[in-house]
């Protein structure tokens, strides 16, 4: 019995169904990828806008802790706090109302102006701000709070930070808040969520109620429900918030499915129809000859409508052989491939590709032999435009018993989508401003690198690297600034380093030289070397000049136990640590001492801030005298450490562990109000002197010093501010000019006047002298102590004593060790005078004393009066 043969129909179909189940399962990947990267890159945007925005709550919520500290500083006795803020106002921008709440209540609202209802409202106990209020109290945190609809009108957003002060007892009392407000949306336009709309995004920035649970919206840009958003957590003080982002018109993009359902579906119905027409051509063998004639029309119509159903699909189509020989193919005019896709017919793959991109499509078409289907397989082409990546679908051919194998093969571009992941891993694996490798990256690096050190016998360093004064370079002249100075110093350091090296960049100003193929240790000192001097090289960005050093920390590898490429940086690190603590500038090398001494660091950091809070700093004080008329003008405050195990200490065995450190601020403070006490003393027993008191980088460069300065004179009534000197050292001050100047016209206004100390060593110059209405010069004790042997010492302070008296400044002397030193500086000039060889430092209450029994010696007081610049140093 004959079998009744298949039906071309039947066979028909079921290849449309399967060809149909092939196109399904591309389509589908293919948008399960698009929405990834549509997810992935909206979650990217809204991760930069989320930043934005805790960038600029921290800036502005800044102000809250500076209010704080005005109350906390005057016991809570606060009688200049409208002054205050009406001058912090501008510099806070966001910030719309400053507030102070004694016990809840508002007392005072600045601007006063429109914010007159607010005053007396208790703020624990009105209903719309109580909960977050009482939220604050308890927890004894700073609170954000909103939006609220505000008594001013119109909503807002309120921190506010509870105050507790330390009473007689010892036990802490809540005193109140201090209230800063945000009026929205205003307050969060320099976060640009705006922004996200350019890109078809709609956001809504919000939180959850404390008290009812719900969401409460903060700011949106539609009121219409977000579909299925990507969302940003954004920390607040006390709480969070969320933003949340999802395209205007949806995830979905039903214009791409539809067109690739369309390709799906001519394709489809391609390859059924010829699966068709070949089962016919089978059944119908016998008939041709007869049927030649009629069916030559059939045919022609039937090229025509695969041409025209070719000519809808976008991508170019090839029929191959398993072996990757082209039979046939369909390109779209305006394919980049289009005029040389003609020449591979009848060529095999390997003679037309790279034998790269050739082995990916044979790979294609074996696995398409065996399972029936291949997808996702990318390849590379180099074009007249440039290279171009495509990605294969390839599908049996269904073929007669016996016939070789063919194969349909859709080569889509996505040269597109191929650079956005690139840029992803780019991201992902190198730093955006430098563009050096990341921390990501570098461990890579580091670890391969260590492989090959192990097997080639030879030595490696990594080299940890942290800049030296960078962040005051940021505060001062803006990140933009900082930025270039990276960039800068960046392209130096490359040029600086082997072929082979690796420099990164891991966060901030810290960076990381990674040096291979040494064969001893100390075949790297020369390259250490030379990333210090370019660090320390100054450079010009735009107006200004800004100067850095770098602290370097370094380590080797192999070592005598086996390491972790983590191990290696954070010995580096520590190294680093130690080579700041000695003075920076310079670099350290990684052992085991001295990794113990980093540990201490920050133990020494809480040990010097339980020595202020226990009274162990003390202050001592070096007269400054007239060496020619014998007059003690005043004297020069010194901090000294009285530990209760080691006696005694100098500021050279602590004060270089707080510098850079907010405890700097607060130890300088200290100095400051200390000293007024002992004026206070000195002028109750009618000793009238002034005291000078060295300022640190760090604290003189807070935006609020003055103010600082102001709120200590204060607390000290019955000082006159004309008997307090401040002394900042001539590198500090130069740093920024602009600010430094203005800082001390208006210390001027209050009658505290400024010196700079240790003159001729920094970078000063006629125009800075001019620009810094400083009152008095002070010469460094490197150049008077060796004035007697050195021409060169000699010389400058000859120079220096006369740009004082060209400038009509004073000039005092440092570090008059003998009788002879005061001498030649007499004969120089130079009168006021200070230093070992008239008095070494000591406590205040000796100062008096000492001022009753001193004499100066007679060689000063017999010599003639040569001229000098002391002018009015003794009024």
């Amino acid at each position: 019995m004959l079998k009744r043969p298949l039906q071309p129909s039947f066979v028909a179909a079921l290849t449309f169904g399967f060809c149909l189940l092939i196109s399904a399962v591309t389509i589908r990947q293919i948008e399960i990828n698009r929405l990834a990267s549509a997810r992935a890159n909206a979650y990217a945007l809204a991760n930069d806008r989320a930043t934005e925005v805790q960038n600029h709550l921290d800036r502005a919520l800044s102000a809250v802790y500076a209010l704080s500290a005005l109350v906390q500083q005057s016991q809570g006795a606060v009688r200049n706090f409208d002054d205050v803020a009406i001058k912090m106002l501008p510099n806070y921008p966001g910030v719309s109302i400053m507030i102070m709440a004694p016990g809840g209540i508002i007392s005072h609202a600045i601007p006063k102006a429109g914010n007159e209802k607010a005053i007396g409202l208790d703020l624990l106990q009105d209903p719309v701000m109580k909960a977050e209020t009482q939220l604050a109290r308890n927890t004894g945190l700073l609170t954000l709070a909103g939006p609220l609809p505000l008594r001013q009108g119109g909503e807002g957003l309120v921190a506010r930070l509870p105050i507790f002060l330390d009473q007689a007892n010892g036990g802490p009392i809540f005193w109140g808040f201090t209230n800063i407000v945000l009026r929205l949306p205003q307050a969060l336009d320099s976060a640009r969520l705006p922004s996200l709309t350019s890109h078809g995004l709609d956001y809504k920035l919000w939180r959850v109620d404390i008290e009812t649970g719900k969401a409460q919206t903060i700011i949106e840009s539609s009121p219409a429900e977000l579909s299925n958003p990507v969302k940003k957590s954004i920390d607040v003080p006390n709480g969070a918030w969320t933003l949340s982002v999802a395209p205007h018109a949806g995830w979905g993009a039903p214009m791409e499915m539809m067109r690739n359902s369309g390709i799906g579906l001519a394709l489809s119905m391609l390859i059924a129809y010829l699966a068709k027409l070949q089962m016919r051509q089978i059944a119908h063998k016998n008939e041709l000859e007869q049927q030649v004639d009629a069916r030559t029309h059939d045919i022609e119509a039937s090229k025509q409508q695969l041409a025209a159903t070719l000519d809808a699909i976008p991508d170019p189509l090839f029929e191959m052989g398993l072996d990757g020989t082209y039979y046939a193919c369909h390109v779209p005019h305006s394919h980049p491939l289009a005029a040389t896709v003609q020449s591979f017919l009848g060529h095999k793959v390997t003679d037309v590709m790279p034998q790269q991109s050739a082995q990916v499509l044979l790979d294609a078409l074996l696995e398409a032999h065996t399972s029936g289907v291949s997808n996702g397989k990318q390849l590379m082409q180099d074009l007249p435009q440039g290279p171009q990546w495509f990605e294969l679908s390839v599908a049996r051919k269904l073929v007669g018993s016996g016939a070789p194998a063919r194969f349909i093969v859709i080569s889509h571009d996505i040269t597109t989508r191929k650079e956005y992941e690139d840029k992803l891993t780019h991201i992902a694996h190198f730093d955006a401003l430098t563009h050096l490798p990341n921390r990501v990256l570098l461990s890579d690096r580091l670890q391969q690198a260590m492989a090959q050190m192990h097997r080639r016998g030879k030595q490696l360093v990594v080299v940890y690297l942290d800049l030296d004064g960078f962040k005051a370079i940021n505060d001062q002249h803006g990140h933009a600034v900082g930025d270039r100075v990276l960039i800068t110093l960046t392209h130096r350091m490359k040029l600086a380093l082997r072929e082979g090296d690796t420099l990164a960049r891991i966060g901030g100003d810290e960076f990381v030289v990674v040096l291979i193929d040494l064969e001893n240790a100390s075949d790297c000192l020369p390259l250490v070397n030379r990333l210090l001097e370019v660090a320390a090289q100054p450079m010009q960005v735009g107006e200004f000049r800004p100067q850095v050093s770098a602290s370097l920390g370094i380590t080797f590898y192999p070592q005598a136990e086996n390491i972790e490429p983590d191990q290696l940086l954070r010995q580096a690190d520590q190294a680093m640590y130690q080579a700041k603590v000695a003075g920076k500038n310079r670099y350290h090398v990684f052992d085991a001492a001295q990794d113990s001494t980093i540990r201490g660091h920050h133990e020494s950091l809480e040990r010097i801030r339980l020595s202020l809070t226990q009274n162990e700093l003390v202050l001592h004080y070096q007269p400054q005298v007239n060496m020619r008329s014998g007059k003690v003008i005043g004297a020069e405050a010194l901090i000294r450490w009285q530990h209760p195990e080691k006696g005694l200490l100098a500021p050279s065995e602590f004060l270089p562990v707080i510098e850079d450190h907010p405890l700097a601020i607060e130890v300088g403070e200290w100095v400051i109000g200390t000293a007024l006490t002992q004026i206070e003393q000195w002028h109750s027993t009618g000793l009238k002197l002034h005291a000078s008191v060295n300022i640190g980088a760090s604290q003189l460069q807070q935006s609020d010093f003055v103010a600082r300065l102001q709120s200590i004179l204060a607390a000290h009534p019955q000082v006159n501010p004309t008997s307090l000197k401040l002394e900042v050292l001539e590198t500090s001050a130069l740093s920024d000019m602009a600010q430094v100047s203005q800082v001390i016209k208006d210390c001027a206004q209050l009658g505290v006047m400024f010196a700079l100390d240790d003159f001729g060593t920094g970078y000063s110059s006629l125009t800075y002298l001019k620009r810094l209405n400083v009152a008095m010069l002070k010469i460094d004790q490197s150049f008077v102590r060796d004035m007697l042997d050195d021409p060169d010492d000699l010389a400058i302070l000859q120079g220096v004593i006369g740009l004082a008296a060209a400038f009509k400044r004073q000039v005092i002397a440092e570090g008059v060790e003998t009788v002879a030193h005061g001498t030649a500086l007499l004969h120089l000039g130079c009168e006021l005078a200070q230093g070992y060889g008239i008095a070494r430092p000591m406590p205040g209450a000796n100062i008096p004393a000492w001022v009753a029994a001193w004499q100066p010696d007679a060689a000063w007081s017999e010599l003639p009066w040569l001229g000098s610049v002391a002018q009015n140093a003794e009024d």
